[in-house]
């Protein structure tokens, strides 16, 4: 009797090592989150941003900008909110030149008044912040597809 209460044990421990160790190779394996601090982004953009803009855009501006932008950013399902455990494989990728239209269109309901090219800054400042915190990685090279047309038969 004893004899099977110690196997079972042994069997048991054996399971819960091995599970463990999948599931903290698994996440070894990938990238750590990054976490977008918006009191920390607006300080880090608002530090970048020419005076001439921060003469002319308040933090609260500032603030509204960066959240129009990672809600863009979360449309494209390049960005998760908190609790959002999804994953996606494989590389995502969202155009700056719609980034920008998003905003801009935002910033225009919201009656805001903002020269296109604050946004400009403020989003590439933006930028500069998910890259520091890891959230941006390299810039993938295009496919170049030097194939061409299938010859004829």
């Amino acid at each position: 009797m004893i004899f099977f209460v110690i196997v079972t044990a042994v069997l048991v421990v054996a399971v819960a090592l091995v599970a463990v160790g999948q599931v903290t190779g698994r996440l070894a394996a990938q990238a750590p989150p990054s976490v977008y601090a918006v009191d920390e982004a607006v300080e880090f953009v608002a530090d970048r941003l020419p005076d001439e803009v921060t003469a002319q855009l308040s933090f609260d501006d500032v603030r509204e900008l960066l959240q129009w932008h990672i809600e863009y950013l979360a449309d494209r399902g390049v960005a998760v909110g908190r609790g959002d455990d999804r994953l996606v494989a494989g590389p995502l990728v969202a155009a700056e030149d719609d980034a920008l239209a998003y905003v801009l269109g935002r910033a225009h309901e919201a009656g805001m008044d903002v020269d296109d090219v604050w946004v400009v800054q403020v989003l590439d400042a933006n930028e500069a912040y998910l890259r520091a915190i890891g959230a941006i990685g390299e810039e993938i090279a295009p496919v170049d597809d030097e194939r061409g047309p299938d010859p004829a038969p």
